[in-house]
């Protein structure tokens, strides 16, 4: 029987940098570490779509991107425009509320006559009040 060839894959885990890959790594039994490097190798082309997306070091200034700068540049522009609207807006809601608050009626006609303390009432608590030692 012919023996199949073999691919190696090789990774270089630094303790630095990649402690948490490291520590996984080590939670898997030894038998299973193969199977799980495949799952997780058909899991990335899964998602890719069967292509590769290039993933640049940490370390490595990102590409220029010219689809990113113009959306930025679009977002940027947007909120300017938005702080630049803020004042106006703000006074627009002030007279608003102003003119709302003109036009209830006052607090004391706000409240109804239901509760309210007649003089009588009210003079005879006072003097209950003046007749209590503190």
């Amino acid at each position: 029987m012919a023996k199949s060839k073999r691919v190696t894959a090789t990774a270089k885990l630094t303790p630095s940098e990649d402690s948490d890959l490291i520590a996984w790594w080590n939670s898997i039994p030894r038998g299973s570490r193969n199977a799980v490097l495949k799952d997780v190798m058909r899991d990335y082309l899964e998602r890719n779509r069967g292509g590769y997306r290039p993933v640049l070091p940490r370390n490595v200034p990102q590409p220029f991107d010219p689809k990113r700068f113009t959306q930025i540049s679009e977002d940027t522009a947007w909120i300017r425009a938005a702080l630049m609207d803020l004042p106006g807006y703000l006074e627009r809601v002030m007279q608003l509320v102003s003119a709302q608050a003109a036009s209830a009626p006052p607090a004391a006609q706000a409240i109804g006559t239901k509760g309210a303390v007649n003089e009588d009432a009210a003079a005879r608590c006072e003097a209950r009040m003046k007749g209590k030692q503190w």
